[in-house]
């Protein structure tokens, strides 16, 4: 069993995570960032909040993409649920931008997400998108030899 670079938390091969540490169009220049947490970074081209996107795999596991999405609803309202917490940070859901490629869809940039949290200390969802492609990311059942590389396949 492996462990999660970002937490430290023990993985079993039902639970497999990748990280996307910030939006895309941040990676080369993160001095454009004025404000960052594990949760949320706010910078000139946009505001982020850190998302999952669950993959649902044909071996009954799900990859767990951490990614960042670019809120286009009511930022204050957003930022406003996080910092309230418990009811208020359970019932959000909003609309935003997929600011991460996932592997291996590669070709998927940038599509509209519709997120959602289900529990006050849980990270949002992605849990569908205007995207036809995106969708079917999100809904189909892939193969998991398809979305983890041979290196990371466990046993």
């Amino acid at each position: 069993m492996g462990r999660c670079h970002c937490c430290g938390e023990v993985l079993d091969d039902q639970n497999l995570r990748w990280e996307h540490e910030v939006p895309d169009e941040l990676a080369d220049d993160q001095d454009e960032i004025s404000y960052r947490s594990r949760a949320v970074i706010l910078s000139e081209v946009g505001s982020f909040l850190r998302c999952i996107a669950p993959i649902r795999l044909d071996n009954g596991a799900i990859a767990r993409f951490g990614v960042w999405v670019a809120i286009l609803d009511d930022v204050q309202q957003v930022m406003a649920a996080g910092r309230s917490g418990g009811d208020a940070w359970a019932s959000l859901k909003f609309t935003g931008v997929l600011a991460n490629r996932l592997r291996p869809w590669p070709t998927i940039y940038r599509p509209i997400v519709s997120v959602a949290v289900s529990e006050p200390d849980l990270v949002p969802l992605l849990v569908d998108s205007r995207d036809p492609h995106m969708r079917d990311v999100l809904t189909r059942a892939w193969p998991h030899t398809d979305v983890i590389p041979p290196r990371e396949q466990r046993g």
